[in-house]
């Protein structure tokens, strides 16, 4: 008997141990608030899961506004909504310029075929970026013909908000936009590393813009979905996974809890070692950020005390939940939108 309350004490013991360790409550929540990324801009309502879709144009829900994500109208009316960071997708062209387009190829939003890198500016210009959306399966196209000539180039972009900022993202991660995209912002005054930005893609294409801008925040989904995973198994003992250093945790919050100290600890140690955590309503695979939040009714997830990121892909819905005084939208917009929050999956 003595030899079994000796091993309920030390069990005891080390339960308490590792309770005060990883403790959240004992590290001081730190200052500031969660910084806001809107997927797109301003984007379609997709149906869950839809931004995964074959074609996503196919999978939105009826339209309460006709704003397009990765238009200028959508990036700048979710930086005028409080979006401190906008996520866009950047496509070469035929003609060495980069366009923001949400995919590699034409066919899915658009009534052209192929691939982005075949048409010159000018040609995508020209195109309806709204010819493809639908919310029955292509029997009706709300959008159709209200994304005339609103394809714009990344140029136009940093022109009209020099000190907007981006996280890039690369559409069939392709490491040949690299250089253009580092030349582009040099054009444009834009300096990366001075605002914050983030790079998103594969270790190939995260390579590439480590080598080209050192010390850039990079964002490798796979990595940071690793982090997580590893750190779920060892956080326990304070240490900090190899896979977290330098990474961008991806941190899904219907799960968040079980990673140690979450959320105060966890930023500690993951900023520690020159990482970031961006909180995501579901981890997705692949090279996928996951599901950024749909509705404001998921907003209780986010701790009060996380400072970190927050993906948001319907930032027209969530972000005025957070940031009221910001709200852009006419009464009617807003009370359409809180009956769909409170009405859909």
């Amino acid at each position: 008997m003595i030899w079994l309350r000796g091993a309920l004490f030390t069990g005891a013991l080390a339960f308490l141990v590792l309770t005060f360790v990883n403790a959240s409550w004992l590290v001081t929540a730190p200052p500031g608030r969660p910084r806001l990324i809107a997927n797109g801009g301003i984007a379609q309502d997709y149906q869950p899961g839809g931004r995964a879709a074959p074609c996503p144009a196919r999978a939105i829900l009826p339209p309460l506004h006709a704003i397009l994500e990765d238009t200028a109208r959508a990036v700048f009316t979710a930086r005028r909504m409080g979006a401190d960071y906008v996520a866009i997708d950047v496509v070469r062209t035929a003609d060495n310029h980069l366009a923001l387009y949400p995919d590699a190829d034409l066919g899915c939003r658009t009534e052209a075929t192929g691939a982005v890198s075949q048409m010159t500016m000018a040609q995508l210009a020209r195109l309806d970026a709204g010819h493809g959306y639908s919310a029955d399966g292509g029997k009706t196209f709300p959008l159709r013909g209200n994304g005339r000539g609103l394809i714009p180039s990344l140029d136009e972009i940093l022109a009209a908000n020099p000190m907007g900022r981006f996280i890039y993202r690369f559409p069939g991660n392709d490491v040949a936009a690299v250089p253009l995209l580092i030349e582009t912002l040099a054009r444009n005054g834009h300096d990366a590393k001075a605002l914050g930005e983030g790079f998103v893609g594969n270790a190939a294409l995260v390579s590439a813009v480590n080598k080209a801008l050192p010390g850039v925040w990079t964002i490798d989904p796979a990595k940071g979905r690793a982090c997580a995973s590893d750190y779920r198994w060892k956080g326990w003992t304070s240490l900090v996974p190899a896979t977290c250093q330098g990474a961008t945790m991806i941190a899904a919050l219907d799960n968040a809890f079980t990673l140690w100290g979450w959320p105060n600890r966890v930023q500690q140690r993951i900023e520690g070692v020159g990482g970031h955590v961006l909180a995501v309503a579901s981890d997705g695979t692949g090279d996928s950020l996951g599901t950024g939040l749909r509705h404001a009714r998921e907003l209780p997830q986010v701790p009060a005390a996380f400072h970190g990121t927050v993906l948001i892909d319907n930032f027209w819905t969530v972000a005025p939940a957070l940031r009221p005084d910001m709200d852009a939208r006419t009464n009617a917009e807003a009370v359409a939108a809180q009956e769909r929050d409170d009405n859909t999956p």
